[in-house]
């Protein structure tokens, strides 16, 4: 992407400006997750109050990435690939086994 394809945004979190340069495309996955981390800081503000605003960002933080560990996780493909492997051997051996051409 050169710098002349991408477009500049601003976006706000914690009352924090950040002007962001982006790939047009990323822009409304960039804008869901702002509103996602703004929702969960208040959140955090209204069950723990009196809080610093980098102990309500570390919460948010810790959310944020147990979701994306649990969804990872959720996700892991690599038990179920071993075992299709493991079956997708024990099949050619049976069908070899009984002279069915494959």
């Amino acid at each position: 992407m050169t710098p002349t394809n991408l477009l500049r945004i601003k976006v706000i979190i914690a009352g924090m400006t950040f002007f962001l340069k982006i790939d047009p495309k990323e822009e409304e996955a960039i804008r869901k997750a702002i509103k996602h981390i703004d929702d969960k800081l208040n959140v955090y503000r209204e069950h723990f109050p009196g809080q610093s605003t980098e102990k309500y960002l570390a919460m948010v933080a810790l959310h944020i990435g147990t979701m994306y560990q649990q969804e990872k996780m959720r996700t892991d493909t690599r038990p179920y690939q071993n075992k299709f492997e493991e079956l997708s051997i024990k099949l050619d051996e049976y069908l070899a086994g009984n002279g069915i051409d494959v």
